[in-house]
């Protein structure tokens, strides 16, 4: 993703990200025998991008203009997605084709069904989710001069350090962008918690005290998700969180069983 206005240096850090995540995202899809549709530039200047899709890009660029301003590029190896932004109406930003453009295609209800029972690609594509929505809330904060509230931001912890604490308020979703954790229930550890992992997201939604620790084993990168812009982004895919959701308890449940083994 190319932006048009100055950015803040973690902008870069999170392109790479995005870009790295995407490729495994769409490579482990492909493996698991998912078939994404081909779309040339005629196609997608005719039919457009829709929210109901996912996009990814194989080459060409993509421009994205809000509010009659240009805003950003879409460019080769980034993912599209629909954007849950208080200030953005599906029809606010458009979408326009100036060069040759390849890209693959695949609904979001097959992609729902693609990820569904699969941990590691359901916490790819919260971690994508959530980092093209900070990419988003940044850009357009450049134009309204107005900082979005909930932003996805990275926190880092050196090993050792305490990540979430047993019996704290659940404000934050997680996901290790680098490194490895361990969760802690009652001081025994029950699961370890490795990079692209999402963590943390049932006690955000159920409103909960946390229910373990987790503890930094190396240095990690950690991406913070507010609760509110989860919210956001349960709201906007429903059907597909419902799934990632249905994930984490069964995760969850498995690890309960083995806290009681070890009591």
């Amino acid at each position: 993703m190319i932006s048009i206005n100055e950015q803040q240096e973690v902008f870069t850090f999170v392109n790479h990200e995005l870009h790295s995540k995407s490729a495994k995202f769409v490579a482990l899809l492909k493996e698991k025998g998912v078939e994404f549709t081909r779309l040339s530039t005629t196609t997608i200047q005719n039919e457009g991008i829709w929210p109901d899709r996912f996009y990814y890009v194989l080459d060409g660029n993509i421009s994205v203009e809000y509010d009659d301003k240009d805003l950003f590029i879409f460019e080769k190896g980034d993912v599209i997605v629909h954007p849950s932004i208080e200030d953005v109406e599906e029809t606010g930003l458009y979408y326009s084709v100036k060069s040759e453009i390849e890209v693959e295609s695949l609904s979001v209800e097959d992609l729902s069904k693609a990820i569904s029972n699969d941990f590691e690609l359901i916490s790819l594509w919260v971690s994508i989710s959530s980092l093209n929505q900070l990419q988003l809330n940044q850009m357009i904060g450049v134009l309204t001069q107005k900082e979005e509230r909930a932003n996805p931001g990275f926190g880092r912890y050196k090993a050792g350090m305490s990540i979430i604490n047993e019996g704290d308020d659940a404000d934050y979703v997680y996901s290790i962008s680098e490194g490895t954790a361990v969760a802690m229930h009652n001081g025994v550890e029950v699961g370890a918690i490795h990079q692209d992992e999402i963590f943390g997201a049932i006690a955000v939604l159920t409103s909960q005290k946390r229910t373990a620790s987790v503890i930094a084993k190396t240095d990690c990168t950690v991406l913070m998700v507010h609760k509110d812009q989860f919210s956001k982004m349960v709201h906007s895919h429903p059907k597909l969180f419902l799934n990632i959701l249905t994930s984490l308890a069964e995760k969850i449940t498995s690890l309960n069983e083995k806290v009681s083994s070890k009591q």
